[in-house]
């Protein structure tokens, strides 16, 4: 009994990574594209609260992107959440204190940064640091 328990809670967790990098790639491609054609598509509206919406669509697939994240964790088992919360905890903190960081030289003559680029930033230390981690974690084996 308690073997077919632990056999059918492991099937979401098989397919847990596959649905996570579909989901997180089709989030991450509309950002792409709705950023791209964002001034675009502000520039085409003539009533100023379409052009606020118009700004705000790329917002939409980073929400999506959040979402991919939070089902992924919700599937994954509990050594997975471990070694995920680690790596997004040690991943955050990197890029945040880079972002920190960059914002001081700001005051040194450094061109200043949008804040639209702290969402880029995070998700490239997370996926260095995911990289990393699990290059150690293989290496460790």
């Amino acid at each position: 009994m308690e073997l077919a328990m632990l056999a059918a809670s492991t099937v979401p967790v098989k397919h847990a990574a596959r649905a996570y990098v579909i989901e997180l790639a089709l989030a991450q491609a509309l950002y792409v594209l709705a950023a791209s054609g964002r001034h675009w598509l502000i520039v085409q509206v003539s009533d100023p609260s379409w052009a606020l919406f118009a700004g705000v669509v790329p917002a939409l697939p980073i929400w999506l992107s959040f979402a991919a994240v939070w089902r992924y964790y919700r599937r994954i088992d509990e050594f997975e959440k471990l070694k995920f919360l680690k790596t997004l905890a040690l991943s955050f903190g990197i890029g945040s204190c880079a972002l920190v960081t960059y914002s001081l030289m700001e005051d040194a003559g450094l061109p200043k940064l949008a804040i639209t680029w702290a969402w880029p930033t995070l998700a490239v230390t997370w996926a260095l640091t995911t990289a990393i981690m699990s290059l150690a974690h293989q290496h460790a084996k």
